[in-house]
């Protein structure tokens, strides 16, 4: 959504924000700016708009409100208001929410049941405060054709594919005769229209962008108000679930990775997740993320590969296939895959392939072999794209037809210079190679 906004827009937001407010201290959730009796003031305030490290729009976010301390607690949220397969058993019966029931999908239950209801929902206040639509989530598996075609030559046009399909195919079971959709329209605990395949897709994409999986209360947990975190990934911001004394339920407790300084936004790592991952769950990509990777398949060829039966037999027997993949990092190159063409390009003079050691050049012949093996991976990963880096980069310089892009556009370059980047980095680094 645009940060461009009509005041009257701002002022619809800032309202749902302060009702979200008022019914988390309802409920037990600590807020006050102020210091009470044995509590310092909470640190952290929403901001309706926030830019992410490079410089985009990025949604609603934290702020710190006052000077935060590495270790302090952000806030406390009790389990009773988180989404949780634990209220879902609660509301929707055992027999609904079951334990075969996968966990994402018994919460994208008990989400759309929730919304049918309205301002009657018990968690109507955090539910309006949650994008309205999938589209507005912006995650790649809910993208038209159109826009995937943007991501031409990335292995992020079929992983959103096969997403997608993967959804359908959850939603057609959910939906079936006699399964669980068809059970909750018949007790009237949603009406049919409320649990259509695009609201199913809505309550998916809600869950995959916010839900925190916490391991101590070995659940998925939809957790208002922590949700609101926005993603670095130089966080180390951890997510505990406490348990308070006397008491049954768990809280979910935040910790400051750091140092904050007033207004300035709090963040948390979603995870050490590639750029292709960000696009796919939460719609967003990073231009200096450390965690963004290219993966190149590489195989044996029956046809050139110099003896390849007897090689494929020996990856057979270590449990391995003919192509195997390896990701390309923003900081390294994998040894493993220079060892794999070192292997791979072996010829009877290099002796057996048992005792051969893959760490180091096995001959000058080889060495070159398995380099230039490497090299042309990497050139045909490139040529898969439509464009060169070079043509992206000038791309990205006009203002004009950057803004022809939109936002999705906008993201799937960039996350395509950025696999083009790092294919161009690896080409560098087998070169520069020292024998």
């Amino acid at each position: 959504s645009s940060w461009l906004r009509a005041p009257s827009d701002m002022d619809d937001s800032r309202r749902r924000e302060s009702e979200l407010e008022a019914w988390l201290t309802s409920h037990g959730v600590y807020l006050a700016a102020t210091s009470s009796w044995g509590a310092a003031p909470h640190p952290l305030g929403i901001a309706s708009q926030t830019k992410d490290q490079d410089l985009q729009p990025s949604g609603r976010g934290l702020l710190a409100t006052r000077g935060v301390r590495q270790g302090d607690a952000l806030f406390r949220v009790p389990e009773k208001v988180c989404i949780t397969r634990r209220n879902a058993v609660a509301v929707l019966g055992a027999d609904i929410a079951t334990p075969a029931l996968g966990e994402h999908e018994t919460l994208a239950l008990l989400l759309m049941r929730e919304r049918a209801l309205g301002a009657a929902s018990f968690w109507a206040p955090y539910l309006n405060v949650l994008p309205s639509t999938a589209a507005e989530v912006g995650a790649s598996f809910i993208w038209s054709d159109a826009e995937l075609a943007l991501l031409q030559g990335s292995a992020a046009l079929n992983e959103a594919r096969e997403f997608a399909a993967r959804l359908r195919t959850s939603y057609s079971e959910l939906a079936a005769p006699g399964g669980p959709i068809d059970t909750m329209a018949a007790r009237a605990l949603a009406p049919a229209d409320a649990m259509s395949f695009e609201q199913f897709e809505w309550a998916m994409a809600v869950l995959f962008s916010r839900a925190i999986n916490m391991r101590e209360m070995d659940a998925l947990v939809l957790a208002p108000y922590a949700d609101l975190l926005n993603h670095s990934p130089g966080s180390n911001a951890i997510f505990e679930a406490e348990k308070p004394w006397a008491s049954d339920g768990y809280e979910i407790v935040c910790y400051a990775d750091r140092m904050y300084g007033q207004m300035e936004q709090v963040y948390l790592s979603y995870g050490k997740r590639s750029n292709q991952e960000l696009l796919l769950l939460y719609g967003f990509v990073i231009d200096r993320n450390p965690f963004d990777e290219v993966v190149l398949r590489v195989s044996l060829d029956p046809d050139a590969t110099p003896r390849y039966a007897e090689k494929s037999a020996f990856l057979r027997r270590g449990g391995r296939s003919d192509a195997l993949s390896f990701p390309l990092r923003v900081d390294r190159f994998p040894d493993e895959l220079i060892q794999f063409t070192r292997f791979a390009c072996m010829g009877p003079e290099e002796g057996a392939l048992e005792t051969a050691d893959y760490t180091r050049p096995l001959s000058v012949a080889n060495e070159e072999a398995a380099r230039t093996a490497v090299v042309d991976a990497c050139r045909a990963a490139l040529a898969a794209y439509p464009r060169s880096l070079d043509e992206d980069r000038r791309l990205l310089a006009d203002k004009g037809a950057r803004a022809l892009l939109g936002g999705r556009g906008y993201a799937a370059l960039r996350l395509c210079m950025n696999e083009k980047a790092i294919l161009e980095r690896a080409i560098r680094a087998v070169n520069a190679l020292a024998w």
